[in-house]
């Protein structure tokens, strides 16, 4: 998720372990200590685009991580407070505002690696995209309400709780939303008698009502949308040939094969006879939601001269951001739907 929307959970679960001790200087500690995951940003010049997106959330982001950086932050701060307070609050407090940090990144469809180093597995609940601003907000008011109050301090937690409360029903209304509109994707699926090899639902940005069908076959992919409004009407798909045989000649290329981790399984692959090569991570979805799918910002190389320098994501194209139009996302997302022809595989 979002630099804020983080900062705003690490405020909110701190605070309510650490309110009533130290006051509302609690709310800046813990948005403080929510954003420290994310700070492995700052190795990325260490590495080349490509190999960070490996590096990033995956230590900064493990249980272990939270686990060692709250004792170590726990004892720091129980000795700046003179011994004040109890130890074993700092240390659960720290470790809550840390480790939901990458708990709420495990509900989205870039993916945290979890039990990193042990295990680089990406582990993606793909229920949550991540710029979510109704999550955001219920954070943003609930931290601001706990701010500004001056009731007794025996109820100093009520707010937040109850912002923490709601902001776990959303998530779990996004997961049986995600779960919905994925049966809705496999029934069309079986009804069309379509073969295919596994369903990918994903999140489109700003909301949880409108989700990408990206379904992988054996020569390509079938893309389509639900939207919960869509109740039970048909979908349509359409289909984009992938060029999967590249994956075979390319894997000794460690690079590539960072890239390929990255879309978990799901690479779109386009290629021709001069050996050029383009890889799409299509877990996001296309930018766009009518007519034929569209996606940005490929890996690229030519399979016949794979130096390391030769090898880039290519940003140069026009589109920026992961939308192409906002009033087609928001005509999808309330069920406006256009007629797309199913291409056979």
């Amino acid at each position: 998720m979002d630099s804020l929307t983080q900062g705003l959970l690490g405020a909110a679960t701190f605070a309510v372990v650490k309110d009533k001790a130290i006051g509302k200087q609690a709310l800046l500690i813990g948005a403080i200590a929510g954003t420290i995951p994310d700070l492995d940003v700052l190795l990325s010049p260490l590495f080349n685009e490509i190999e960070f997106l490996s590096v990033h959330r995956s230590i900064s982001h493990s249980i272990g991580f939270a686990l060692i950086l709250s004792i170590l932050l726990g004892e720091f701060f129980h000795r700046l407070y003179k011994r004040k307070h109890q130890r074993a609050k700092w240390n659960v407090a720290f470790f809550i505002a840390l480790f939901t940090h990458s708990m709420l990144d495990w509900f989205t469809t870039y993916g945290t690696k979890l039990i990193s180093p042990f295990n680089n597995h990406l582990f993606s609940l793909n229920s949550m995209h991540i710029f979510e601003p109704v999550f955001t907000s219920i954070l943003l008011v609930g931290v601001l309400w706990h701010l500004i109050q001056r009731k007794p301090i025996e109820h100093h937690n009520k707010v937040l709780k109850n912002a923490l409360y709601l902001s776990v029903f959303y998530l779990l209304l996004a997961v049986s939303f995600k779960n919905h509109a994925y049966y809705h994707f496999e029934g069309q699926l079986k009804k069309d008698g379509v073969d295919y090899q596994e369903i990918l639902v994903s999140p489109t940005p700003l909301n949880i009502i409108l989700w990408h069908g990206i379904v992988k076959t054996k020569n390509g992919y079938l893309f389509s949308t639900y939207s919960i409004f869509d109740g039970k009407k048909e979908l349509d798909f359409q289909f984009v040939k992938s060029d999967h045989t590249v994956i075979e000649r390319i894997q000794n290329n460690q690079l590539i094969q960072y890239y390929l981790e990255y879309t978990q399984g799901f690479p779109l692959i386009e290629s021709n006879a001069d050996g050029e090569v383009k890889i799409y991570a299509i877990k996001y979805g296309p930018i766009n939601y009518y007519g034929a799918p569209e996606f940005v910002y490929p890996l690229c190389f030519n399979e016949f001269n794979l130096d390391e320098n030769k090898v880039t994501i290519d940003y140069s194209g026009k589109q920026r951001g992961p939308v192409k139009n906002f009033k087609n996302l928001f005509k999808r997302i309330i069920g406006i739907k256009k007629v797309a022809k199913l291409v056979p595989t």
